[in-house]
C-alpha cells in the first residue's frame, strides 16, 4: 500500500481566550570576552550589534575563566600596597553601557580573586586574553566569615556606582563612574567551580546585599545564577526560604541557566561526537526536561517566596567541539539554535517567567563557540541573533497570550509549536519548526494571514525575511522561527 502524505498541520487559535498577559522581558547576556576589547577588530561591530537589539536588562558578566580581564585585584595586598587595577575591565563595561543607551542593565561582576581562597595559587601568566580554566581551584575562603569577599564586591560596586573606594590599606581610588544598574547579580554558577553550598552562598548573598543596597536604593538583587548541570533542589529550597536570610534581606530575583547540547564525545574536535541529524531531537528533548525543572522551581518559589522574580538569564545551545581551535559547526545549527531559543521563550512567557536571556553574545573557538549570537570573526549577527531580534521586534511584555494548539488526530505531536499573541500591533502567531524539513500548516482556524516574517536555514545570517500572503496554507522552513501577522 503506498504511503500517504499527511495533510497540512492545523493550527487553532481562540483569540477570545486569554491565558496570560506576558510579563517576560527578553534580553541577552554579554561576558567580558577578549574579542570585545577595543584592540580587537571584532569589538566595534559586536557592540553595534548589541546596540541594534535595543534590549532591556541586558546582562554584563565578568567571568573567572579570564581573570586578567575580570578580576581587578589579581594579587593579595602586601603590607603597604594593593593590586587594584580596572584598566582591563573598565573599557569592556563602558562599551557595554554605551551600547545599552540608557536602558536598564544587569551587572554580574562575578569573578573572585583566587588568593581569597586557601590552597589556591593558579599560574596566571601575562596574556590577558588567555583562558585559565583552573582559576577556580583550591580550598574554601580563607576568611570563614566571608567578609573579605563581600568587601571586595563592595569596592567594585563603589568604583562603578559611587565614584571610587578606599582600599585595604586606606588608599583612596577615584573613578569617574556613576553607573546605575537595575539589578546586581551575586556570583555566576556558584554550584560549579568552587561548588558553594546553599548555606554558604546564602550567607555571601546577604553580606553583599547589605553592603551594596545603600549605594543605589533602586537597585535590586539577583541570587543563585545556577548552572545547567545542577540537580540539587536544596539550592532553591534553602535560598528562597526567608528564614535563612539575615533580617531585612529579601530575594528580588532568582536565576538559573540552560544550554542544549549533543553528546560531548570530543570537546576539542569532531571525531566521536554525535552526528548533526541527532541534535534537533536531543535539543528539544532537553528543552522539555528543562521546562519541567522550571515548573518545579516555580512551585518552590510560590511556596516560599512568591514575590521573587525568576530570571532564566542564560538560555542557548552549543555544538560538541566546545574547546576546538577550529570548530566544525554545521550551518544549519544556527537556525536550530534559534528555534530552541524561540520555543523556550514562548513556553516560559506562558509560564509567567519575568526574564529570559539568550546567551551568549560572543563565543569563539576554544571558548564554547556554538553559544555565540555574532560571528567571532566579524561581529556580524548570525541566525541565532536574528531570531532574538525577530522576537524583540514582534513581541513584548503586555502582550496577551491566547489558547493555541497545533496538530490533529493524525499528527498529535506535530513538529511545529504555535502560540498566539494579541499585541499592540494586532494578532500575531508564533510558529517554531523543530524539524530539519519544511512543514506545511493550515491556519484557517487561526485567522487570515497578511504576512509572514521568518528566520530559517534558508535566510542564513541575514535579517528575517517578510513575505506577504493571504493563503491560509503556508510552508514553514527547516528550523524556522516565523511570525504570522493575522487580520
Amino acid at each position: 500500500m503506498p504511503e500517504q502524505s499527511l495533510p497540512p498541520i492545523p493550527v487553532h487559535v481562540d483569540w477570545d481566550a486569554v491565558t496570560r498577559v506576558s510579563r517576560t522581558t527578553l534580553t541577552t547576556h554579554l561576558w567580558a570576552a577578549p574579542l570585545l576589547r577595543r584592540s580587537s577588530p571584532v569589538s566595534k561591530r559586536a557592540y553595534e550589534s548589541l546596540r541594534e537589539l535595543q534590549a532591556d536588562n541586558a546582562r554584563f558578566l565578568s567571568f573567572w575563566t579570564h581573570p586578567h580581564l575580570s578580576v581587578p585585584a589579581l594579587h593579595a595586598p602586601t603590607e603597604t600596597e594593593t593590586s587594584w587595577d580596572f584598566s582591563h575591565l573598565d573599557p569592556l563595561l563602558a562599551d557595554f553601557m554605551d551600547a545599552a543607551e540608557g536602558r536598564p542593565v544587569v551587572a554580574n561582576l562575578a569573578a573572585i580573586p583566587s588568593w581569597m581562597f586557601t590552597d589556591s595559587a593558579p599560574e596566571l601568566g601575562t596574556d590577558p586574553d588567555a583562558a585559565i580554566w583552573h582559576y577556580e581551584t583550591g580550598g574554601p575562603p580563607r576568611d570563614e566569615s566571608l567578609a573579605e569577599i563581600a568587601d571586595y564586591f563592595e569596592r567594585i560596586a563603589r568604583w562603578y556606582i559611587d565614584g571610587g573606594f578606599t582600599d585595604e590599606r586606606g588608599r583612596r581610588h577615584v573613578s569617574e563612574h556613576a553607573y546605575r544598574f537595575a539589578f546586581w547579580e551575586v556570583l555566576c554558577e556558584p554550584d560549579v567551580g568552587r561548588s558553594w553550598t546553599p548555606a554558604d552562598y546564602t550567607r555571601l548573598y546577604d553580606l553583599v546585599v547589605q553592603r551594596l543596597r545603600g549605594l543605589d536604593p533602586d537597585m535590586r538583587f539577583v541570587g543563585l545564577s545556577l548552572s545547567p548541570i545542577t540537580r540539587d533542589a536544596d539550592y532553591f529550597w534553602h535560598f528562597l526560604d526567608p528564614a535563612n536570610h539575615a533580617p531585612g534581606v529579601t530575594v528580588d530575583a532568582v536565576s538559573h541557566h540552560f544550554y542544549a547540547s549533543p553528546a560531548l564525545g570530543n570537546a576539542v574536535g569532531t571525531e566521536g561526537n554525535a552526528p548533526f541529524e541527532t541534535w534537533p531531537a536531543t535539543f528539544f528533548a532537553q528543552a522539555e526536561g528543562f521546562l519541567d525543572k522550571v515548573e518545579l522551581v516555580e512551585s518552590i518559589k510560590r511556596r516560599l517566596s512568591p514575590h521573587t522574580e525568576t530570571h532564566i538569564n542564560e538560555i542557548g545551545s552549543f555544538a560538541p567541539d566546545v574547546m576546538a581551535p577550529e570548530p566544525e559547526i554545521p550551518e544549519e545549527y544556527w537556525a536550530l539554535g534559534g528555534a530552541v531559543v524561540a520555543y523556550l521563550w514562548s513556553r516560559m512567557a506562558e509560564m509567567g517567567i519575568e526574564l529570559v536571556g539568550v546567551a551568549e553574545f560572543l563565543g569563539y573557538p576554544t571558548v564554547i563557540p556554538g553559544t555565540s549570537l555574532v560571528d567571532w570573526k566579524t561581529g556580524e549577527p548570525n541566525a541565532r541573533y536574528r531570531v532574538l531580534q525577530l522576537l524583540l521586534d514582534q513581541f513584548g511584555p503586555g502582550d496577551k497570550l491566547v489558547t493555541t494548539s497545533a496538530g490533529s488526530e493524525l499528527a498529535p505531536e506535530p513538529p511545529v509549536h504555535a502560540q498566539g499573541f494579541q499585541t499592540e500591533h494586532g494578532r500575531r502567531l508564533l510558529l517554531v519548526n523543530r524539524s530539519a524539513e519544511p512543514v506545511t500548516v493550515n491556519l484557517e482556524a487561526a485567522g487570515r494571514p497578511e504576512r509572514i516574517t521568518a528566520v530559517d536555514t534558508g535566510t542564513g545570517d541575514g535579517p528575517a525575511v517578510t513575505t506577504a500572503t493571504n493563503d491560509t496554507v503556508v510552508v514553514v522552513g527547516p528550523f524556522a522561527t516565523a511570525v504570522v501577522d493575522l487580520a
